[in-house]
C-alpha cells in the first residue's frame, strides 16, 4: 500500500510540476481538510466493489449541497445524458442515465492508450519503433518513405504527420487536414484519426489480441466495470456504408466503444490512482505519469489544451484550468463526452451525451442530422460549479 500511495503522490506531483512549468501561480484558495473519516485519510482511495454506492448526504463529506444543486440545475438545462462526480473513489453525486451504454466517440482513444501502456511495459512494443519497422502501411493510400519514419511516440502525441483519409473521420477535421507532406513526423500536431486507428492496428499485432477482448480482460474486468461487454466494442471499416458515403477509406478500422457513465467513472478513478486499482497495478504508473510530461502544444482554437498519450491535458492557464483553478487531464469525445481527472482535488467527473449507437442509422443521423451537444464553454461552466462545491472550493 505504501508503494501504491507513493505512485499516487508521484502522479499528483507530475501534474503539479506541469502546472508550475507553464508559468501559472498556485491557486490561492486554501485547501479544506477533508472530513475525519477513514476513507479520506491522506493518500487513501476507496475503490467500488460490484457497484457504485452514492453517499446519502454530500454535506457530510465536506461538499456543498447547495452548490451541487446549482451544478445539477445546469446539467438539467443542457443536452447532457449523465454526470458522475467521484472524490477519492467516493461517489458524491450521479445524475441522469449513468448505467446506459452510449457511444463513447473519441473516449476510445484514452481506452486504447491504457492498453498500449500495458504492452509497452510488457516489453512487446517500443514507442521509438517506426511505422516502417512495424510494417505499418495503408493499402488505400500507401505511405511515403518520410511518413513511414513516424514513431509510435508520434502517434501517441498525434504528431505523426500522416495526413491521410481515416475511418470515422469527422468532416470538420477533414477540412483542416494539412496537405500531405506539409510536415515531417514529430514536427507538428494534428488530431488525426488515421494515426489513432493505425495505433490500434499496431496494438493488435503486438499483443495478438483484439482491442475488445484485451480491454475486457486487461482493464474492464480488473477494475470491475459493471456494464461493459466484449460485444460493446464495434469495428467501423472502410466497407461500411457510413464510411463509403463520407469517402473515409483506410485499411485501419476504428474500434468504437459503447460504454456507460459509471464504467467511465471507474476508468477515470484508475488514472486518478496512478493506474492502480486496490492492490493491483492495472496500467503502469509510469505510463500514467507520462501523460502531462509528454503532452505537446495543440491548436490555439483549443484554448490552451495540450495532448499527450491519447489524453488531453488542461494546464491551469487553459480554458478549463481557468474555470476550475486547477490542472487536469481529460478523455474527450465529440460534442461533449468527457472523463476529467483533477489530481490536486482527488476528483473525477464524467459527462455523457445520448449520442446514439454504432448502427448505420445512428452513424448517419449523428453525422448528417446532428446529435445532442454540450460545447466547451457550457461544460467548463458546469465544471466550475462542481468544483465550487468541492471541500477545497
Amino acid at each position: 500500500m505504501r508503494a501504491a500511495n507513493s505512485r499516487i503522490r508521484a502522479f499528483g506531483l507530475a501534474m503539479l510540476v506541469f502546472h508550475l512549468a507553464c508559468g501559472v501561480k498556485e491557486n490561492p484558495r486554501p485547501s479544506a481538510e477533508p472530513p475525519d473519516r477513514a476513507l479520506f485519510v491522506a493518500d487513501s482511495y476507496q475503490f467500488p466493489g460490484e457497484t457504485w454506492t452514492e453517499v446519502e448526504d454530500p454535506g457530510e463529506w465536506g461538499w456543498s449541497s447547495a452548490q451541487l444543486a446549482e451544478a445539477r440545475a445546469d446539467f438539467e438545462r443542457l443536452d447532457s445524458a449523465a454526470v458522475m462526480i467521484v472524490h477519492r473513489g467516493v461517489l458524491i453525486a450521479s445524475w441522469g442515465e449513468v448505467a446506459t451504454r452510449y457511444n463513447g466517440a473519441s473516449l476510445r482513444k484514452a481506452f486504447l492508450g491504457g492498453l498500449v501502456g500495458q504492452e509497452v511495459a510488457a516489453g512487446r512494443l517500443d514507442i521509438e519503433s517506426t511505422l516502417a519497422e512495424l510494417g505499418i502501411d495503408d493499402s488505400s493510400n500507401p505511405l511515403t518513405p518520410i511518413e513511414r519514419r513516424a514513431r509510435v511516440a508520434d502517434l501517441l502525441q498525434s504528431r505523426a504527420a500522416v495526413y491521410l483519409p481515416a475511418i470515422h473521420e469527422a468532416p470538420s477535421w477533414k477540412r483542416f487536414r494539412p496537405e500531405r507532406g506539409a510536415h515531417a513526423p514529430g514536427e507538428s500536431w494534428f488530431y488525426s484519426n488515421w494515426g489513432f486507428n493505425a495505433l490500434g492496428t499496431i496494438f493488435e499485432r503486438s499483443s495478438g489480441v483484439s482491442i475488445p477482448r484485451a480491454f475486457a480482460e486487461r482493464i474492464a474486468e480488473p477494475i470491475g466495470m459493471e456494464d461493459f461487454r466484449v460485444e460493446d466494442v464495434h469495428y467501423l471499416e472502410r466497407g461500411d456504408l457510413s464510411e463509403r458515403l463520407q469517402d473515409n477509406d483506410s485499411e485501419h478500422p476504428a474500434a468504437i466503444f459503447m460504454i456507460s457513465a459509471r464504467d467511465c467513472a471507474r476508468f477515470g478513478l484508475l488514472y486518478l490512482a496512478g493506474g492502480r486499482w486496490g492492490d493491483r497495478q492495472v496500467v503502469p504508473a509510469d505510463w500514467v505519469e507520462r501523460i502531462p510530461r509528454a503532452s505537446v502544444e495543440t491548436h490555439p482554437a483549443l484554448r490552451g489544451d495540450r495532448y499527450g498519450y491519447l489524453w488531453w491535458v488542461s494546464p491551469a492557464e487553459s480554458a478549463l484550468g481557468l474555470a476550475i483553478g486547477h490542472a487536469s487531464i481529460k478523455a474527450t469525445g465529440g460534442r461533449g463526452e468527457k472523463i476529467v481527472v483533477v489530481p490536486e482535488l482527488d476528483l473525477v467527473v464524467v459527462h455523457r451525451l445520448a449520442g446514439g449507437g454504432v448502427s448505420l442509422a445512428s452513424q448517419l443521423r449523428r453525422r448528417f442530422l446532428g446529435a445532442p451537444s454540450v460545447d466547451a464553454e457550457q461544460f467548463n461552466e458546469l465544471m466550475r460549479k462542481i468544483v465550487a462545491a468541492h471541500p477545497a472550493g
